[in-house]
């Protein structure tokens, strides 16, 4: 890989982030609102007597790591539309660039979205309402690092399913990753769900992250069964998430279908 290549990658979406104002939505003004709505519901309930003690904590803590599950799944399939609907997808592989290079390059930029997220998110709910997940942040970060693997299989299975039938799946950019959303335990305990469902959950690297938060937060410490289980899972799904890719993306390219993609 030349790092020239994944460079100037990564300068052409950082410079669609400053000159494109719905890029700039996704990174500040979603997270923002999130903290602010679901901080206001937590104080909501809290008044009224209807939650515990770590309610606020549960509640704000899954929109923190809702957010970067959500992001970085829709930002790689995204990336690739806004080469489909620029028409630049077949100039960058027509060059010397390959497609491991625009997906690392993609990637960086990608995991720094997440970062000034979180960090942004995070703070919010400090200032406004007073939960500092700082202090967890070192024990969370296996089980971001499993939202963040299986966020990138989703992304990728997204990618090559927009390259197969092109944009007009492109909804599925932003709403495949909330499809997981109900079983994967996000906002309460998988416990709640029906028997099935609950089984189900268990094949969802995100339930056991979600989980896993919700142990930590509550001071019950590292939980080794939902970072192996959600961990193996992930190498099983990544690896089919690429293989699919890769097959599209070379029949695509093989095929000529990439000067077809609008």
């Amino acid at each position: 890989m030349k790092r020239k290549r994944i460079a100037a990658v990564i300068e052409r979406h950082l410079y669609d982030i400053r000159h494109n104002f719905d890029r700039l939505f996704d990174v500040l003004y979603w997270p923002v609102l999130d903290i602010i709505m679901w901080g206001f519901l937590t104080i909501y309930l809290s008044g009224k007597g209807v939650t515990g003690a770590n309610f606020k904590n549960f509640l704000l803590g899954a929109v923190i790591l809702w957010r970067i599950f959500y992001s970085f799944s829709r930002d790689i399939a995204v990336g690739f539309l806004e080469e489909i609907w620029s028409r630049n997808l077949l100039n960058m592989f027509a060059s010397p660039l390959s497609i491991g290079e625009y997906i690392e390059g993609l990637l960086v930029v990608n995991l720094f979205k997440v970062i000034l997220s979180f960090a942004i998110t995070s703070l919010l709910a400090l200032l406004f309402y007073g939960f500092n997940i700082f202090p967890s942040s070192f024990p969370l970060l296996p089980y971001i690092l499993n939202l963040l693997l299986f966020s990138l299989a989703i992304g990728f299975l997204v990618a090559g399913l927009i390259l197969r039938y092109t944009s007009k799946i492109q909804t599925l950019a932003w709403s495949f990753a909330g499809l997981f959303s109900p079983i994967s335990g996000v906002f309460y305990p998988i416990s709640v769900l029906p028997k099935l469902l609950q089984n189900i959950a268990w094949f969802l690297p995100s339930m056991h992250s979600f989980e896993a938060m919700r142990q930590i937060l509550a001071g019950g410490g590292f939980s080794p069964i939902h970072f192996w289980w959600g961990f193996v899972l992930n190498l099983i799904y990544l690896a089919l998430s690429v293989l699919f890719f890769k097959k599209i993306f070379e029949v695509a390219r093989n095929r000529g279908l990439l000067v077809k993609l609008e």
